[in-house]
């Protein structure tokens, strides 16, 4: 259901959006401005958060104490917005990254109305038990444990009640605030505040339909099927909606509790290569990969099989943009200048406007930084840090997808250094990445790429003479319309439309004069001391309008 942005429930969400906003810029205002001196004056104007004056926390703090305050959706808003390292500088990406999503728990008998609205029976006669306690409760969601008629135990991801309103109005109010941003604050255009609520609202909407959670699990068993080495939980359709999405409970141990994986013959450094070996698999060889790859979604069954959980948020990545994140990669291993630039430039959708020499000495500095270490002591964060710094920098605007895979790196690459302090994910990566670029030029590959360009010569031949026949039509009809595009040419626009306006002005300023001398010799009364009234006020006139054309002249341009 979506509400209308001037609803009363959606204004005055504006009213409390405004409000927080209000207070956490007037703080902002104290804090930067020359009055912050009188600390002690200041601190009774300021808010205080969690026992400290709004005074000690810099701007990017008080954006996300912001977000905080004005609840889920807006914490959910920083989460993904944390995901675009191309508009964000660090400094906020390590504040918004540090929003931990939890919620206060919502009592059972309203999780339990939600079941039964959607299953359309009493949870008694579906469920032969249901856990009150949740296992987990987050902003969107909270996870129950339950067990089915005839005993298999399952987890009950259920949708908080009320929040599919709250994100529409939430939503209303990010567009609004967004488009001002743009409009009446141009220094903030640089972060593409509506961009960004665009892919917001985008995210949000599939994180709402479980039934997609659904379809992303029953993908990546396909992906997997046959490999011995992985599990993926079932997922029970007769169970799932919208709202509510039921999954096997998986009872195993977490990917970093290296004590207890040693029980059962496992040992840190061979797990991690197993467990990210498959993770690299998903990226390279399927283009569908888990984006949330963190400790606690990761689990090691008994029998040695490794299981991934919530599947809500997947990325999928094609073909070329994995060839171009494996160029990215494989000139970071090989340091290689010319090749890093072009992966870079082939990144942005933009790259028209990237200085090509300034980008050459910035890569040569970031290579640089690691011409004393071997590659096995290079720390894939730093490496992604760096990146991520030049593509804001240079703003590489570059997809949201390839955004979350380089994020998600990092979050499995510090999974391997937990399980093995020697891990270097650069090296580890590497012999996927040369596999997928030697694939590339495979017969096969080769012979389909041929046979693409031959199918599109054939095709532009047969349609060439039924074009050129259309286009010569519209010659003939005077309908054939050619855009061009002008750069640089605005500063002779303006040029011209100053000369244009004095062009004008003299020729009113002539006519008055004109017409004031008619009245002046055709004696037209009313008369003061004998000079018509009407005339020497157009005189006057006349002289102060020739004055102000005489100082805008002299003031602005040459004679």
């Amino acid at each position: 259901m979506k509400r209308n942005h001037k609803s009363p429930s959606v204004l005055r969400r504006y009213e409390h959006v405004i409000g927080v906003l209000i207070k956490y810029g007037f703080e902002d205002f104290i804090a930067n401005s020359a009055i912050a001196k009188f600390k002690k004056a200041a601190r009774a104007l300021t808010p205080v958060h969690q026992g400290v004056s709004g005074l000690e926390f810099n701007t990017y703090e008080r954006i996300r104490m912001v977000c905080e305050e004005l609840g889920p959706t807006f914490i959910k808003f920083a989460q993904i917005a944390s995901n675009r390292p191309d508009l964000l500088p660090d400094e906020l990406l390590l504040e918004l990254e540090k929003f931990q999503d939890h919620a206060v728990p919502v009592p059972p008998e309203a999780i339990i109305a939600v079941i039964e609205e959607e299953l359309g029976q009493p949870v008694d006669t579906r469920f032969e038990r249901f856990d009150a306690k949740p296992l987990a409760s987050a902003s969107m969601a909270q996870v129950h444990r339950a067990r089915l008629v005839g005993g298999k135990e399952v987890v009950l991801k259920v949708q908080r009640p009320g929040i599919d309103l709250t994100i529409e109005e939430d939503i209303a109010v990010l567009k609004g605030l967004a488009r001002m941003a743009e409009r009446y604050m141009p220094h903030l255009g640089a972060y593409q505040p509506v961009d960004l609520v665009k892919m917001f609202e985008r995210s949000i909407r599939k994180e709402l339909k479980f039934t997609m959670e659904m379809a992303n699990v029953r993908r990546f068993e396909r992906h997997f099927a046959g490999n011995p080495d992985i599990y993926v939980p079932s997922v029970y359709p007769e169970f799932t909606t919208d709202r509510v999405l039921c999954m096997e409970y998986i009872e195993g141990l977490k990917i970093t509790d290296l004590r207890a994986l040693e029980k059962i013959g496992l040992t840190g450094p061979e797990l991690a290569r197993k467990g990210i070996g498959l993770y690299f698999q998903q990226i390279f060889e399927f283009g569908f990969f888990h984006a949330d790859p963190h400790p606690g979604n990761i689990f090691v069954l008994r029998d040695q099989r490794i299981c991934f959980i919530d599947y809500g948020m997947m990325g999928t990545i094609i073909d070329s943009d994995k060839e171009l994140l494996a160029d990215l990669l494989l000139s970071v291993y090989e340091k290689d200048v010319e090749a890093m630039k072009k992966a870079l430039k082939r990144f942005s959708f933009s790259a028209e406007s990237i200085n090509d020499k300034n980008l050459e000495y910035d890569i040569i500095d970031y290579f640089e930084n690691y011409s004393s270490v071997t590659v096995d002591q290079v720390q894939g964060e730093e490496v992604m840090a760096a990146l991520n710094a030049l593509f804001f920098d240079y703003k590489i605007k570059i997809p949201s997808n390839l955004l979350l895979l380089m994020k998600a790196l990092v979050i499995i690459e510090g999974v391997g250094l937990t399980l093995d302090p020697k891990y270097n994910i650069i090296g580890n990566i590497t012999p996927f990445v040369q596999r997928l670029l030697t694939q590339k030029y495979t017969p096969e590959k080769l012979s389909r790429l041929l046979a693409k360009s031959v199918r599109n010569i054939y095709t532009l031949a047969a349609t060439f003479p039924e074009d050129a026949r259309e286009i010569i039509k519209k010659i003939r009809r005077g309908k054939l319309h050619i855009e061009f595009e002008h750069k640089g040419i605005e500063p002779l626009l303006q040029k011209m439309e100053t000369v244009s306006n004095r062009i004008a002005f003299t020729l009113l300023l002539v006519a008055l004069l004109v017409s004031s001398a008619l009245i002046v010799v055709a004696d037209v009364p009313p008369k003061y001391h004998g000079m018509p009234v009407v005339g020497l006020v157009g005189f006057i006139v006349s002289g102060l309008l020739s004055l102000r054309l005489i100082y805008s002249i002299m003031k602005h341009g040459k004679f």
